[in-house]
């Protein structure tokens, strides 16, 4: 009788420890869990923040790249933006439909808010730009990004920059 009252203290005590060690698996697997569902917010988030500050990714028309670049060059002298916003919409005129005019513009003006330099749109629209324009189209294209640069007197070394960035990539 001891030995069977042995054997059922032995089960018991196995199918305690057995309880308690999945009760310890169940525990850190749903801290394994929360882990990783917060590892995963933090990623859709920081690619949210990265969708909304690359809307330069969106445009697929040469364009509507412009106007983004031109607004680009525009907000480095923020007391000029409307000024140089006149200058876009008369030289664009015969570019960019009268209709969808004022919309271009402010879209390019949004693209262009999340844009530290004004090189950046260069480098995102050089293939976008080599492919859709012509000779005299790039040498229109630098004529109207040297004008808006001169609006408000004399060119920012930014500006200046870009400038001679989008010259050298568009005419080489």
């Amino acid at each position: 009788m001891a030995l069977l009252g042995i054997l059922v203290m032995a089960i018991g005590g196995a199918a305690v420890w057995y309880w308690r060690l999945k009760t310890m698996r169940e525990a850190g697997s749903e801290v394994i869990d929360s882990v990783e569902r917060m590892r995963g917010a933090y990623k859709r988030r920081q690619f949210r923040n990265k969708a909304e500050a690359a809307p330069l990714a969106s445009i697929g028309d040469p364009a509507i790249a412009a106007v983004a670049f031109f607004m680009c060059l525009a907000k480095e002298k923020p007391m000029y933006v409307e000024a140089a916003k006149d200058v876009v919409r008369n030289r664009m005129k015969g570019i960019v439909r009268p209709g969808d005019m004022e919309e271009v513009v402010i879209f390019g003006e949004w693209a262009s808010k999340n844009v530290v330099n004004p090189e950046d749109p260069i480098r995102r629209f050089r293939d976008l730009w080599t492919k859709a324009l012509d000779h005299d189209e790039r040498r229109q294209l630098i004529g109207i990004a040297e004008e808006v640069a001169e609006v408000g007197g004399d060119r920012t070394k930014e500006q200046e920059l870009a400038l001679q960035a989008l010259r050298r990539t568009l005419m080489n």
